[in-house]
């Protein structure tokens, strides 16, 4: 009896989901769209073809679209996260935070006065060749499978002489507080890192690097507790890398606007705003006397209801703290995205704009590789490497390349199971001119372990 209560059981609940399953291939939302309670992009149904039947990822794209098609999933995840939260256990955004506030601490153990570096000069850079029709004309060939080998690396300088380097905050009573120390070992191990990368461009090809620091340290020179912050990192950096590479200081980029009021971080959110990525990013083609256009140039769609990550992950915030405006770039030239996975599957990715939080930008963090069409015709092409806060500095990249690649080496983004190139393979394959380095503080360059992954994924 108990065998026979048990299979039909077990009959009832397959009739059930079976049930439901039909029903959402039938009825329900195909395009992927953005979830604010999970702080990500929820699954689209995957593109029907024989190569991805062939080789699994169709039937691996269908399970994560009925996970995530159930219908009103949100309050499902809402009434789950209130839940935990009645009973004192945490949700995924409250050990999401708890994460970067530890790695934070763990960064602060680095802090502690180190000798002072003498100030370098920054390495003079080439600047970009104007388009010529020879160039246009070779852009629009399919690049070779299997180039020849691109540059020789340069030797390596000697780095034993490299001192600690610190990141330092002025307070309003004049003190300086030392907010990281970089080792040397940490120093040199970026060096070499950003020097390799530069080994597999082509000989006018650029390195790229830019650490933004987080919100919270942003804060301090907007509200006056802070008059100043600097440090000795990317001069060192550019010092001892070779040409073409250039770090570019993000703090001295926003110090001044933050100064000023400007709205260079979210409130409500872990991420610098578009206008702080489009500083960054001028600051970088005006090194190499390129003239940037200027954020206020851009068309964009406000957002002003965004309430971001940090509302999400405490309810305080949201309730007390207004919401952000979200300025969405809508580009110039009709952008088209693509997600690149596996050896020869290409999906649909979402475009640089059209959904209503920080997911806005690319439909948040997606591996392993993204492909941007921008239609700017300009014979360059590059690849962006960064954590989340390199997407919304990527839509301000579509007036200089004509495509934009993006991968982010950080857990399950990339690994080698999904990636099917090496970074190395993937810049000769897309003839790849510049490569930018993207991450914050959190996931920079004393994150031992992501320093080497960039160096193994190469």
């Amino acid at each position: 009896m108990r065998r026979k209560l048990s299979f039909l059981l077990a009959y009832g609940m397959l009739v059930l989901f079976g049930g439901l399953g039909a029903l959402l291939l039938l009825w329900g939302d195909k395009a992927p769209r953005a979830s604010l309670a999970e702080n990500r992009m929820l699954a689209g149904f995957p593109e029907l073809s024989w190569d991805a039947v062939k080789d699994g990822s169709f039937m691996s794209g269908l399970e994560d679209y009925l996970s995530d098609a159930v219908p009103e999933r949100q309050v499902f995840v809402a009434g789950a996260d209130r839940l935990l939260a009645s009973l004192s256990l945490e949700t995924a955004a409250d050990k999401a935070q708890e994460a970067d506030a530890e790695l934070e601490a763990q960064l602060q153990a680095f802090a502690q006065e180190g000798p002072t570096v003498p100030p370098t000069v920054a390495p003079t850079l080439t600047p970009l060749p104007s388009p010529t029709p020879e160039a246009t004309a070779a852009a629009t060939e399919e690049p070779a499978q299997t180039p020849e080998p691109i540059a020789t690396p340069a030797p390596e300088k000697d780095l034993s002489a490299i001192q600690p380097c610190t990141f330092t905050m002025t307070q309003a009573d004049g003190r300086v507080r030392t907010v990281y120390t970089f080792s040397p070992d940490n120093v040199r191990r970026a060096i070499r890192m950003l020097n390799a990368y530069r080994a597999v461009l082509p000989e006018d090809g650029h390195v790229f690097c830019a650490q933004p620091p987080f919100p919270g340290l942003g804060f301090q020179l907007r509200d006056g507790s802070c008059i100043g912050w600097g440090g000795d990192l990317e001069d060192t950096i550019n010092e001892y890398c070779d040409e073409g590479v250039y770090m570019v200081s993000v703090q001295k980029v926003l110090e001044q606007p933050l100064l000023d009021g400007e709205y260079l971080y979210y409130w409500t959110d872990h991420h610098w705003t578009p206008r702080a990525a489009c500083y960054t990013l001028n600051a970088i083609l005006a090194a190499q006397g390129i003239d940037p256009k200027p954020y206020d140039d851009y068309a964009f769609r406000p957002n002003r209801a965004f309430y971001g990550s940090a509302a999400l992950s405490n309810p305080n915030i949201r309730s007390t703290a207004k919401p952000d405006t979200l300025e969405v770039l809508i580009p110039d030239t009709p952008v088209k995205g693509y997600r690149v996975f596996w050896s020869r599957y290409e999906s649909n990715a979402p475009l640089l704009y059209d959904y209503g939080s920080y997911l806005t930008f690319l439909g948040g963090t997606q591996g392993p590789w993204r492909r941007f069409e921008t239609g700017a015709d300009t014979g360059r092409r590059c690849l962006l490497i960064g954590d989340s806060f390199s997407n919304c500095f990527v839509p301000f990249l579509v007036p200089y390349y004509e495509t934009v690649h993006v991968t982010d080496v950080r857990g399950d983004y990339y690994d080698d199971a999904n990636a099917c190139w090496t970074i190395s393979q993937y810049i000769q394959k897309n003839g790849i001119d510049d490569v930018y380095i993207v991450y914050s503080t959190a996931n920079g360059v004393n994150t031992v372990h992501l320093m080497e992954k960039l160096l193994r994924c190469l």
